[in-house]
């Protein structure tokens, strides 16, 4: 897990070395490599040390052609790459991109992991800026008279081009707690879609793995593609932990799986909490949070992602995982995925599983937090991401939808939350193993006749009872309310907003 910053605009110069260090060096505190100038583009990287920590293999990395390459995140089968190329057990993820990229073998589809890199060939083209297939680590980008920057923080981009506020972006946040559309907050500053290479394209299509060809998979056949997929993220030198609360996702994985340590977060009176602490499990810390502990952290992310967040958790997850962090662990796993893959918004999927046609107005209603109003600028915006494609139902609509546009929107909250506390969140869950069988799972599979996931649920019934399967989760909201208390007619929703744009406006 990493900060990057890579640009060949001459505009940036060593004097700016303060700010990107400033808005980046949190994502990477193991090592900072400064303002480094290599064939025409400058390049910065700070690490946190995963895979091969005691090695001095820290970015950016100069290759033996000239080349260079600067990484953020895991690719976790390298090791079998490494010997399917070159006959070479490697032990760094780092080293073998590069020597993929700078070869000409690199396939980007088959890497399993999570990434996001530039590659810059040796006479100083850019070769590739690509990002994982579900958009777990982020990469944003700034255009600029013909030259290109980019970094793993809209806020770098922010800073270095004095940017303004995207106003479209302000409605998105308020529909759907993101820009779901603008790619950033900022004017000019676009992410790279996950799935995509700036330069080459497309190397995943979504769609049409959610092709409505559904097979009868078995529960065995998920339960080995689950366990593959928390191997391979366990693959580290650094120690793991596992984020827990009372929801089947991350019980799935602590049944599954083995680890060491278990984290859970909550407020005085929180029915997971409670509930965790009557299963007795060893090495399980739990954090009781307080009114002043979150408005602290809050002003803390707030100053140093400079732009709003998404949801209240983002807050009590980084406190959780500076605990995990005091304690040595580098790594914490987490249950993301599991409701996109296999259609866990219950309400919103029994409307698409049930429906005959797919009704855009329905859906809005169903997904947004505050809906847009018909006919307006975000809600023709948002209808065009539907334009020129073609589903084979509603159900897969609404699957689609959740896996390319909602699903990065957590992915990019546990990253910031958690590497605000030095430490790499994983989601085993969202892996494409567990992918590929999931998009053969029919409706009738997936859902009940209140409730999604029935696969997951059926997969942990013999480990916690059928009642913990299926028992509808009741969500437990921060009471925006109780924390701050200078609002006097505000709900939680209100103040969320207000709080959160007050760092752009």
């Amino acid at each position: 897990m990493c900060g990057i910053f890579v640009t060949n605009d001459p505009l940036i110069n060593q004097d700016m070395q303060e700010t990107i260090e400033k808005t980046l060096r949190f994502r990477g505190p193991d090592c900072s490599s400064g303002l480094i100038e290599h064939n025409g583009w400058k390049a910065y990287h700070s690490r946190l040390a995963i895979i091969d920590v005691e090695s001095g293999v820290n970015q950016p990395l100069i290759l033996d052609d000239g080349g260079l390459l600067v990484f953020n995140g895991e690719i976790l089968n390298f090791v079998e790459l490494g010997e399917k190329y070159f006959n070479t057990r490697y032990k760094s993820d780092t080293v073998l991109l590069g020597d993929l990229a700078q070869s000409g073998y690199l396939d980007l589809a088959e890497l399993d992991g999570f990434f996001a890199f530039i590659y810059i060939s040796p006479t100083g083209e850019l070769k590739h800026c690509a990002r994982d297939r579900f958009g777990v680590k982020p990469l944003f980008y700034h255009k600029r008279d013909g030259f290109i920057s980019f970094s793993s923080e809209p806020n770098t981009l922010k800073k270095l081009f004095n940017l303004s506020v995207n106003d479209h972006a302000i409605e998105e946040y308020r529909a759907v707690r993101a820009p779901i559309l603008s790619g950033s907050f900022f004017t000019g500053i676009d992410e790279v879609a996950p799935s995509t290479c700036l330069i080459n394209g497309e190397y995943f299509n979504l769609l049409a793995h959610l092709d409505g060809e559904y097979e009868n998979i078995d529960i065995a056949s998920l339960k080995v593609a689950m366990e593959k997929g928390i191997k391979t993220r366990q693959v580290s030198d650094a120690p793991i932990g596992l984020l827990l609360s009372r929801g089947i996702d991350s019980n799935l994985l602590k049944e599954l799986g083995e680890f060491d340590k278990y984290y859970t977060i909550g407020f005085r009176g929180d029915e997971d909490l409670e509930y965790l602490r009557e299963q007795n499990i060893d090495n399980l810390s739990i954090f009781e949070c307080d009114p002043e502990t979150y408005r602290a952290e809050f002003n803390h992310l707030l100053s140093l992602r400079g732009e709003p967040m998404s949801v209240p958790n983002e807050v009590l997850l980084s406190i959780i995982a500076k605990t995990a962090a005091a304690e040595g662990v580098k790594v914490l796993l987490s249950g993301e995925g599991a409701d996109e893959f296999f259609a866990g918004y219950d309400r919103i999927f029994k409307w698409a599983s049930d429906a005959s046609q797919f009704d855009f107005d329905v859906f809005l209603e169903m997904y947004c937090y505050i809906t847009p109003i018909k006919g307006s600028q975000l809600y023709v915006r948002m209808l065009s991401i539907f334009d020129g494609l073609t589903f084979v139902s509603p159900f897969e609509t609404v699957r689609w939808f959740f896996i390319r546009y909602h699903m990065p929107i957590l992915f990019r909250r546990l990253d910031f939350s958690l590497m605000a506390a030095g430490i790499e969140g994983r989601e085993p869950i969202a892996n494409m193993h567990t992918f590929q069988l999931a998009a053969k799972m029919s409706p009738a599979a997936l859902m009940g006749q209140v409730l999604g996931k029935t696969p997951l649920r059926e997969l942990i019934s013999p480990y916690k009872g059928h009642d913990f399967a299926f028992e509808k989760k009741v969500g437990f909201p921060v009471d925006l309310t109780e924390i701050f208390d200078q609002y006097d007619d505000e709900n939680s929703y209100e103040i969320w907003f207000k709080e959160n744009l007050r760092i752009i406006k």
